[in-house]
């Protein structure tokens, strides 16, 4: 899993995760109380709060920006629900992108994003991957009261261990996945809890799905040591020293008419587009933001998902 945005582009969508995290860290830390000392101390340490002993740092969660807990939180705001309600599912989506981090840390593929050693180099592989089970296993006791979430959400945890699979099997040149079944629960829980007919929260879904993919890099293809080692023959000196012979005076004409402007291109593949033109998706007509607001009925506010869809999608207002 791709770490989330930092982007601080949108007034709305920068406050956001802030008041998410607030909100979901008392559900959090009261979770973790329930799981056995060794665990605890790992899933501890994952989320920022403990040294590899187990005492406190006085610190807030140190892995991640909590978009996934403030998508659950807009959503429900979305479909006119009560966010109160939703706070455990908010704290389940956490828990799963926490798992997701530390069994790609287990593979080796987790990106370094703290300055302090990565939990595998503490704990070791064995209780780096415990402590990612313990993780998934409190999200799914979180939303037990929704069946359709408990669905959703263990639906979602095989989706992403198929991708981690995959992953595995390609070898390390795969790239990692977007974030895009992640974003989708979040937005989908959301709906859920905010008692949302099923065809709002599919499109919920879609929606959040729509927004990971647009997060996902593409790879670039390094060159091959044979590519980079190959020499470039130089040109000959018959080729550099050939005189050019004088032309003969012309009569004079008419000027011809000067070249009209190279119509513009689109950018090679590979190449990095510039600064303006950034941004992967937009928000006027067929954007998955136009598509979701067409299915969403009664008094809900859409503010906010919409600044997150700007600052996730990286798109112009």
């Amino acid at each position: 899993m791709i770490p989330y945005p930092t982007d601080h582009d949108d007034p709305g969508a920068a406050t956001a995760p802030g008041r998410a995290r607030a909100a979901v860290d008392p559900v959090l830390r009261a979770c973790l109380h329930t799981l056995p000392d060794a665990v605890r101390v790992v899933c501890a340490y994952q989320l920022g709060w403990g040294d590899r002993t187990g005492a406190p740092t006085g610190r807030g969660t140190g892995a991640g920006r909590a978009i996934g807990p403030a998508l659950v939180l807009a959503a429900v705001r979305a479909v006119g629900g009560r966010e109160e309600a939703a706070l455990p599912a908010a704290a389940a989506v956490e828990l799963v992108h926490q798992s997701t981090l530390l069994h790609a840390g287990v593979t080796g593929r987790a990106p370094g994003a703290r300055r302090r050693p990565p939990t595998r180099a503490v704990f070791g592989t064995t209780g780096a991957g415990a402590a990612g089970d313990a993780m998934a296993a409190l999200a799914v006791r979180l939303v037990a009261g929704r069946p359709g979430a408990v669905t959703l959400l263990c639906d979602r945890l095989i989706e992403l261990c198929g991708a981690r699979a995959a992953r595995h099997a390609a070898g390390p040149a795969a790239a990692l996945p977007g974030p895009g079944a992640l974003f989708g629960l979040a937005c989908a829980l959301g709906g859920i809890h905010a008692g949302a007919p099923p065809r709002v929260t599919a499109a919920l879904d879609t929606f959040g799905r729509a927004m990971g993919t647009a997060t996902a890099p593409t790879p670039t293809p390094r060159p091959t040591p044979l590519t980079r080692l190959t020499p470039t023959a130089p040109p000959t000196p018959a080729t550099r020293l050939t005189p050019v012979a004088p032309s003969a005076p012309s009569t004079p004409s008419t000027p011809p008419a000067p070249p009209a402007p190279p119509a513009p291109s689109a950018p090679a593949a590979g190449t990095r587009p510039p600064a303006r033109a950034r941004h992967t998706a937009t928000a006027g007509p067929g954007s998955p933001l136009e598509q979701l607001v067409r299915v969403l009925t009664g008094p809900g506010e859409v503010a906010e998902l919409a600044a997150l869809y700007r600052l996730i999608t990286r798109t112009e207002p």
